[in-house]
């Protein structure tokens, strides 16, 4: 026979597992309630800078820093560092896509010098271990600080914190003659964690210089020379804008989300018509200005259709040459004698954005900029090739140095915006039309709508979920209450009076007891 208290621990496990299913229950609804609840930000309306502001307006200051930047094509553009005590100087790559301040610290095939630490009087270890990957290669290293100055910027001295690079694949590039990278982006993605003060908000704090930077980029430096690599020129100011490096109105957009340098496209163009997408599939996931990325990289389906109008404008010009599925996808160069490439078989490519609700304006890229120069041919020293500087994205759209090097570009981060202006710097082929900007236009649309934001996942599983539960609950509560209203009839004296009433005798008083009190 079962035994009583066997009975209670039965019912007191039965109850127990019914109110945690029961308090899950609320706590899902409760989610589903109050998921929809959180606040959104509004986004800051831009404007066309006004360049007599005293923040860019004194051109003088900016003078030390002009010409600053170095570089081949492909490689990307670097500014020299004096680092250490006695200080050692150490060439950075400026990537305005991440934010770790990195140098190598132990030798590596791939470059001809690196920091020597134990040479460093104002070395400090930190200790704390980092590892960076990229679309190509990635780099490891420890986390320490030491004196930096910008050679540019001879009477400013901050210590920052650098990773000492101590392994790394396909990072480096031979011949580049840069041995670091200066992360140039908000401290959000920053690794190992955001708690790594990135080299320019060490800056910022440390000298009181506005919190602004801009970059030129030039492209060739000496045009079309056949007798020597290619080189790049460049300027990154800190601290303002010099009006030396532009002409004409500074446009500004926002910038969507401080992470990354996020912006929102809210139309592309080529050959001054739109490809007419949906304008959150230009931003697909993101759209970020990367000075560290060469090519202009594109969401798959935007990248499709561009190339697409691309290929039908090519094939429509009588100069146009066979040009083969490779040259398209990136693989194949495209060789010239001298470098005499037909530019103007090629049309220009335009990306929209929105400086408030009301405006918007254009930034209109010319071929010079996406069918980049790579050098000479190996085989043939005489002819300069060229590559195609348009590439597809699986990870949004990148505005890389192909389409920088076409205008002035202003890293606002006091007022959270981008500026675009036309540069200064001089015409890769003079004979024709060159990168500009076009506007103010009407805009009738919305930033929000072009901004690619992740689906909310669907509350109706949780809903499900909830009323699953809450009938187990049910079903399990209900029985117990019959059984306990059951018992207290039992046990009350109106029943014992309604059985003496209605019974013949003694004998069968447990016939009629609840059946859990009966043998199995």
């Amino acid at each position: 026979m079962v035994t009583g208290p066997h009975c209670s621990r039965k019912r007191s496990l039965i109850y127990d597992t019914c109110k945690w299913i029961l308090a899950f229950t609320l706590l899902v609804n409760t989610f589903h309630v109050n998921a929809g609840s959180f606040p959104t930000l509004p986004l800051k309306v831009g404007y066309i800078h006004n360049v007599g502001h005293d923040r860019y307006r004194r051109s003088d200051q900016f003078q030390s820093q002009r010409n600053n930047l170095k570089g081949k094509p492909g490689q990307g553009y670097y500014v020299e560092m004096e680092i250490g005590t006695p200080p050692q100087k150490i060439n950075v790559l400026i990537d305005t896509g991440s934010s770790n301040f990195a140098i190598a610290a132990t030798p590596d095939p791939d470059i001809d010098k690196f920091f020597q630490r134990e040479n460093s009087s104002t070395y400090s270890l930190i200790g704390t271990s980092v590892y960076v990957p990229y679309t190509q290669g990635n780099w490891k290293g420890t986390l320490g600080s030491d004196l930096v100055t910008l050679t540019s910027l001879p009477n400013v001295t901050v210590t920052a914190n650098i990773a000492f690079i101590t392994e790394s694949k396909q990072f480096f590039i031979n011949g580049s003659n840069w041995q670091g990278i200066l992360g140039l982006a908000y401290s959000s993605i920053a690794r190992p964690d955001q708690s790594v003060t990135p080299f320019l908000d060490s800056l910022i704090d440390n000298t009181g210089i506005s919190d602004v930077f801009s970059i030129q980029l030039c492209g060739d430096k000496f045009e079309q020379q056949t007798d020597k690599d290619v080189e790049l020129g460049g300027t990154i100011t800190f601290g303002g804008v010099d009006p030396k490096l532009h002409s004409g109105p500074v446009f500004f957009t926002n910038i969507h989300k401080q992470w990354y340098y996020e912006v929102v496209i809210v139309d592309v163009q080529v050959n001054g018509e739109s490809i007419n997408l949906d304008c959150k599939e230009y931003n697909f996931p993101k759209t970020i200005v990367d000075s560290g990325t060469t090519d202009l990289r594109l969401p798959n389906k935007v990248y499709t259709s561009v190339i697409d109008h691309i290929k039908n404008y090519v094939q429509n010009s009588p100069k146009a040459p066979a040009l083969t599925h490779g040259f398209w996808t990136g693989d194949i160069d495209l060789c010239y004698k001298d470098g005499a490439i037909p530019y103007d078989i090629f049309p220009f490519v335009a990306l929209g954005f929105a400086e408030n609700d009301q405006q918007s304006f254009k930034i209109i890229v010319a071929p010079q900029q996406y069918i980049k120069s790579v050098g000479k041919d190996d085989e043939n020293p005489d002819e300069i090739c060229f590559k195609l500087g348009i590439a597809s994205s699986s990870s949004g759209t990148v505005i890389g140095a192909v389409v920088m090097e076409g205008f002035y570009v202003v890293f606002d981060r006091q007022s959270n915006r981008i500026g675009f202006a036309d540069t200064t710097c001089p015409a890769v082929a003079q004979q024709f039309n060159r990168s500009h900007m076009s506007g103010p236009y009407q805009f009738s649309g919305s930033i929000g709508n072009c901004a690619y934001a992740k689906p909310e996942k669907s509350n109706k599983t949780l809903t499900i979920v909830a009323y699953v539960l809450a009938g187990i609950c049910g079903a399990c509560i209900l029985p117990l209450l019959f059984l306990f209203v059951q018992y207290q009839w039992r046990t009350s004296k109106c029943y014992e009076k309604f059985k003496r009433q209605n019974s013949d005798g003694d004998s069968n008083d447990l016939i009629d007891e609840p059946s859990f009190m009966h043998e199995s």
